[in-house]
This record gives structure tokens, sequence and C-alpha cells, in this order.
């Protein structure tokens, strides 16, 4: 059929038309929610980029080091922060999708509260990390010169966790463009913070490092004072119900955000002890790794944007309890995975010795780090191929709040499968930093496939429901 003839075809038959739009409009609303939600990640990777380069240019390769060391920490503390509160989209997308203010008020209060015990619990741990990390072997100078900057970043921990509060908040609502306006607002305030904090001006002394700190949490006291504005005057306020929030409001959102938060930091400790591990081996592995790893939190931002989208759009599916509207999603989420994926695997491959050539020098040392880092880049993008199904799978079970077991699922394909091939390949066979990736290509195969086998399982208990309630009923 010509496209002449099709869309002859669609003006003589409205029924054809109308099953066409309603064929999109689920690819298509999960597609406005995720760009936003990735083009976040990517503004954040560019705060993250600027506070590295103008501390390496200002203060070069040892604070640079140090600042690393309290940063990469924290965090990690901050993921599985970030994930816990995660636990609430759920449950406020089905209050949005009721339009039931005073729940949503509740559930923001209950927030609240989570974000104050989470700050009780992790900012003491980063606050007097510098003490307690040099017991386990890191360079006490290093740490020292970085304490300024790893306690300002405890205190950071506060505002950041209110940010994530908010911005859990306006994606449930759907409403991520607004998150998205004000974190780009603050990509340039953060640079003229570092320039003024780091280096003095007028009144203001000079922190050194530690002013990368302090305009982080200037930036993230800013973004949270906003964003409150923001989603108070997008959700009048209303009286909730009940005078407090006790242990059983707490309990349904930790028991659904606890293990995404485990998970989320299983996933990022897997690539975090990847990196320490390159450090035992040759500078052209650890040069390739870099690159690598670069790359990958670049690609990441699809996947991760798409298990949000994913999450929101099935919690909405089934606050409507709109079987049909779930399976809807379902396809949608997968078929995006499944293009998404393929994209970045094409794109990752093509690319892959530009970029190595262009990343690197040509003396021997670069030449070597090149030729490793195409290998290395051509398995990123067959890991993204393999993982962005899984990942929207993991956003679809997290949408009906089920995240305990694909958190295992994740622990068992990463910690169980993936280190240890990949420590095996890299001493065993002596693949050096290959060996490694192999394993974490492995890792997030084992990961993908339980994703999806939990998802059809549930799935199939999901399309058997209706029937046996039909059956108790004739019974």
């Amino acid at each position: 059929m010509t496209a002449s003839t099709l869309t002859a075809s669609l003006q003589t038959n409205p029924l054809r038309r109308a099953r066409l739009h309603s064929a999109f409009d689920e690819p298509i609303a999960m597609l406005r929610l995720a760009v936003p939600i990735m083009l976040i990640a990517l503004v954040n990777m560019g705060m993250s980029i600027t506070d590295t380069i103008m501390v390496s240019a200002s203060f070069g390769a040892d604070a640079l080091a140090a600042v690393a060391v309290g940063s990469d920490f924290y965090s990690i503390l901050f993921y599985l922060g970030a994930g816990t509160l995660g636990g609430l989209v759920p449950f406020y997308t089905a209050a949005v999708t009721r339009a039931d203010q005073s729940e949503r008020a509740r559930l923001e209060r209950i927030g609240q509260i989570i974000v104050l015990l989470l700050a009780v619990v992790l900012v003491p741990i980063i606050w007097t990390a510098s003490d307690w990390l040099a017991l386990l072997g890191l360079d006490q100078g290093l740490l020292e010169t970085g304490r300024g900057y790893t306690r300002t970043m405890a205190l950071t921990l506060i505002p950041m966790l209110g940010v994530m509060l908010y911005r859990t908040i306006l994606t449930a609502a759907e409403r991520p463009k607004v998150f998205l306006i004000v974190t780009a607002a603050m990509l340039p305030l953060n640079a003229i913070g570092n320039q003024v904090l780091m280096h003095g001006s007028g009144p203001i002394p000079a922190f050194g490092p530690t002013g990368a700190g302090l305009s982080t949490l200037i930036v993230a006291i800013t973004s949270l004072v906003t964003l409150v504005t923001v989603a108070r005057r997008s959700a009048p306020r209303t009286r909730t119900r009940g005078n407090s929030i006790g242990w059983n409001d707490l309990a349904p959102i930790l028991r659904v955000g606890l293990p995404i938060g485990i998970a989320t930091v299983a996933e990022l400790g897997i690539f975090l002890g990847a990196t320490l591990y390159a450090a035992t081996l040759g500078p052209a592995d650890v040069a390739a790794h870099t690159l690598t790893l670069r790359m990958a939190g670049v690609a990441y931002a699809v996947p991760a944007a798409l298990l949000q989208a994913a999450m929101v759009r099935m919690a909405r599916a089934n606050a409507h309890a709109d079987p049909d509207l779930c399976r809807r999603v379902t396809r949608s989420a997968m078929w995006l995975a499944a293009a998404s994926g393929t994209v970045l695997c094409l794109g990752l491959t093509a690319s892959a010795a530009p970029l190595s050539e262009t990343f690197f020098d040509r003396g021997a040392a670069g030449i070597a780090a090149a030729s490793l880092s195409v290998g290395l880049l051509v398995l990123l993008g067959v890991m993204e191929f393999i993982a962005n199904p899984g990942i929207g799978a993991a956003g679809l079970l997290r949408g009906r709040k089920d995240t305990r077991v694909p958190m295992l699922c994740t622990l068992a394909g990463y910690w169980l499968v993936g280190a240890p091939l990949g420590m095996w390949l890299s001493e065993a066979w002596n693949l050096g930093i290959t060996g490694v990736w192999v394993g974490l290509t492995a890792g997030t195969t084992v990961t993908s496939v339980l994703m999806l086998a939990r998802l059809v399982r549930i799935c199939h208990e999901a399309s058997r429901r209706p029937a046996l309630e039909a059956g108790r009923k004739w019974a």
C-alpha cells in the first residue's frame, strides 16, 4: 500500500484513523514524559563536568582527586536516598489520577518525613567520611585535602534530597519540564558560584576546592526553594487526612522505595568497583575504561528516562484499573526500549573508532588505549541493546509497586554473575579491562532476562485475575 493510498484510506475510514491515533497515543505520551527527564540527566552531568574542569584547571590533579573521592562517596548515598524517595511515584501518581488533593498533600508530608529520616542517617556518614575512609587504606593526605569539600557535600545532601522529593512529585504529576527549566537555570549559577567561591571576590574569601562544594550547596538550596514554590502552586493546599503521620503511613512507601534505592546503588556500585579495579591495571586499560565509562554515563540517560516514564504511566494505568491501558503501556515501553537500545547500539558501534582516535593522542600509550577502547565501546553498545528492554521492564514493575524481586534480580545479575566473571576473565584469561567489560555485559544480560521474565509473570497473573474473579462470581 502506497502512502497516498494509506492517506486516502484513513480519510474515508474514521474507525481506522481513530485506531491509528489510539495506537500512537501512549508511545507519544511516554516520550513526552521521558525526553525532559533525559535532558535533566544530561544537564546534571554538565554540572559535574563543569566542577571537574574548573577544579582541575585551578588547583591541579591532586585537588581534583580529593574532590572526586568526596563526590563519588556522596553520590552513592545520594542515589540510595533518591531511590528510596522514588517509592512515592506510584502512590502520588494514583492520587493525581484520582484528583485527590488531600492524598497528594499527605504524600508530600510523608516524603518530607522520609527526607528528614534519610538525612539523619546519611549526613553523619558523609560528614565523618574523611576520618573513617582512612581506615580502609585511602591516602590520608588526599582525604585531608578534600575534607572541607566532603563536609560541604554532607550538608548539600539535605536540600538535594528535598530536590529529589519535588522532582518525584512533579514527574509523578507528569510535569518534568518544570524541573528541566529549573535545572537548566542552575547550570550557569553553579559555574559562577564555583569561580567566586573558589577564588574569592571582594569581601568573599577564597575557599579553594571547598568552594565548589559551597557552590553546589547554594544551587541545591535555590533549586529546592523554587521547586517547592512551583509544586505548591500546581497542587492547592488542602488539609490532610488525620493529624499526624505514623509508621503505617511510611511503611508502604519504604517497602516500595528501599528496594529501588538498594538496586540503584548495586548498579552504580558495580561500575564504581570496575573503576577501582581498573586502577590496578595498566595505564592503557585505565584510559580506555575512563572513555567508555563517560560514554556509558551519557548513553544511560536514555533508558533511565524511559524507566521513570514507564513507571509513571503504569502507575497511572493501575490507578484507572484499566487492563487494556496497562497492556498498551507495557507494549509502548517495550517497543521504545527496543528501539532506543538498537539506536544506541548502532551509534556506539559506528562511533567507536572515531571517538577513540579523537580522545587519545598518537603516542604509544594513546594508540594502545585507543585500540582497547574501540572494543570496549562496541561492548557498551551491545550492553545498551540488551539492557534497555530490562530497564523498561523494571520501570513497568515499579509502576505496579513490585520492587523487591527486581532488586534481587539486579543483585544477582551484577554481583553474582557480572563481578566474579569479569575478574576471572581479567585475571585468569589475561583480558585486562576487556574481561571486566565482558563480565559487565554478562551481568547486564542476566539482569535484563530476569527482569523480563518477572514482567511476563506479573502480566500473566494480571490477565488471569479478571477471569478468576468472574469464575468466583458465577460460582
